[in-house]
């Protein structure tokens, strides 16, 4: 399909101007396909939620054990689950947004906007997530229209959107920053699980017992 005009053609097809006899309503279609791709996106953020916990604590094993590269590797994998999972979330408002918009554009008949949405929405998160396993899901995603990758071309560039997933990225300033955090409480544990000195109260004691001896000695001279 050509990228030119893909937009329209999805929104004749969302209005049924493509609809055979015997097709499935395009409108329930790209509803309920939505709906099961937003169910897909919330088991992703649980196993990236898990997998960033586990990063997390890889990093600060990797620290302990003086493995410096390791412990930074480890940390911005947990810092990257937790920037995609607080981006899908975002999505998944927005998907819902969408489902409602197009039972509204059912009502009056008007599906331009709601065609530019769902394309937007997808496209974005293609761009922001470079998760596998979501770039994978995208490309099985089935509206019944067909492949949609003209579409979140064609709408990205009207939306000024480009490739840079920089909002997603992860800096070496932030994994210094969580890093610092991880040594901070290191030192914590570790000032916090030092013995004690052994026989300290009985020394203070002794201090105690020789200050009042030389007190009473001055005050027998006097």
């Amino acid at each position: 399909m050509n990228k030119l005009g893909s937009l329209k053609k999805f929104t004749a097809w969302l209005s049924g101007g493509y609809k055979k006899k015997d097709d499935i309503d395009p409108l329930r279609k790209t509803i309920t396909s939505l709906k099961i791709f937003n169910k897909r996106l919330q088991r992703q953020v649980v196993k990236m939620e898990q997998k960033g916990k586990l990063a997390k604590k890889k990093a600060i094993q990797r620290r302990e054990s003086g493995d410096i590269p390791g412990s930074r590797l480890h940390m911005k994998n947990h810092l990257q689950f937790q920037k995609w999972v607080h981006s899908i979330e975002n999505f998944r408002v927005r998907l819902d947004g969408v489902q409602f918009k197009l039972e509204q554009a059912k009502a009056i008949g008007d599906f331009t906007g709601v065609a530019k949405d769902i394309a937007g929405v997808l496209g974005e998160l293609q761009i922001s997530v470079k998760a596998p396993e979501i770039s994978n899901m995208l490309s099985q995603l089935d509206l019944g229209f067909g492949n949609m990758d003209a579409i979140f071309s064609e709408v990205n560039t009207q939306l000024e959107l480009s490739e840079d997933s920089s909002a997603t990225s992860v800096t070496d300033e932030e994994v210094d920053n969580a890093l610092a955090e991880v040594d901070a409480q290191l030192s914590i544990n570790t000032r916090e699980a030092l013995p004690s000195v052994p026989g300290g109260a009985s020394f203070e004691g002794e201090i105690n017992d020789l200050e009042a001896e030389i007190k009473k000695l001055k005050q027998q001279r006097d």
